[in-house]
């Protein structure tokens, strides 16, 4: 595990952003746990965080799932069981392999490495490729009229 960048895991970048105002800011958050998990576990040399904050990240990555997929449908995104299958893909994997972490003794590194991978891929590729296609909903006339009213 390398230590650089100030000892993160994952270094915010500002292509990573899709210009979904809550989207990037779920974003944000789930890079900022995986970074202090990677922090507590090689910095401090503390292994007691790696489940409470893999239950964190797992948790909160559920929400962000939730809320995309709410997004998408809402958008009639072409490809959004496609972007399902995806997403459920990925809960099982990162859930295999933090149960096979915890049963070779805690050893994170495979986990971490799974996060950092799945992260990156997933904001860059998977979620970029829905980005236009959201992005013109959200700014679509109709929408905007509806959400107007909806404030009033």
């Amino acid at each position: 595990m390398t230590h650089e960048h100030g000892n993160l895991l994952i270094v915010w970048n500002e292509a990573y952003n899709t210009g979904i105002k809550i989207i990037d800011e779920q974003h944000r958050g789930i890079v900022s746990i995986i970074n202090s998990l990677h922090h507590d576990l090689f910095v401090r040399d503390d292994e007691s965080l790696l489940r409470p904050t893999a239950e964190m990240i797992m948790g909160y990555t559920k929400i962000h799932f939730t809320n995309e997929i709410e997004m998408l449908t809402e958008s009639d995104y072409p490809r959004l069981r496609e972007h399902q299958s995806r997403h459920d893909h990925l809960i099982a994997e990162a859930d295999r392999i933090f149960l096979k972490c915890l049963k070779e003794g805690g050893e994170a590194t495979p986990f971490l490495n799974f996060l950092k991978e799945w992260w990156v891929v997933h904001i860059t590729r998977e979620d970029m490729g829905y980005r236009e296609h959201l992005i013109k909903h959200l700014h679509s006339p109709h929408r905007v009229m509806i959400e107007r009213k909806g404030r009033t």
